[in-house]
């Protein structure tokens, strides 16, 4: 479980990577904000994978199937609760749900390509290899 230093620290993140089950187009400029926020996290790009598959995409996902979805943003606080008390309430076991292709398809497919591109920009920011 995180303390609240390190979801304080997460918040930015939180709230970059969930636009990407918005119901709106991902714009360049959208995934350059995003990247800038993940680089600037400070987290190593497997952190970073785990943020997106593991707290976030769990608490957002069912957006993107949704008739009427979500495309101003997520309310911060609610997105906090919602990752928050999956992390907490979910056990350990069934955390990684997300790696099993069917589940996974479901949960991380819609952004899947984006998540390709901002590695990718994100390593480029910090000039990794």
């Amino acid at each position: 479980m995180l303390d609240e230093q390190q979801i304080q620290a997460r918040l930015p993140l939180w709230d970059a990577l969930s636009s990407l089950w918005l119901d709106t187009e991902v714009t360049a400029e959208d995934l350059e904000w995003i990247a800038r926020t993940m680089a600037d996290s400070g987290l190593t790009i497997e952190e970073l994978w785990r943020v997106y598959s593991f707290e976030v995409a769990p608490a957002v996902y069912k957006n993107q199937y949704s008739y009427a979805g979500q495309w101003a943003g997520f309310n911060g606080d609610w997105l906090r609760g919602e990752i928050v008390r999956n992390l907490r309430d979910r056990p350990r076991r069934t955390r990684f749900w997300t790696l099993f292709p069917p589940t996974r398809c479901i949960i991380l497919g819609p952004t899947h390509h984006h998540w390709k591109k901002l590695a990718a920009l994100v390593r480029s920011r910090r000039n990794e290899d």
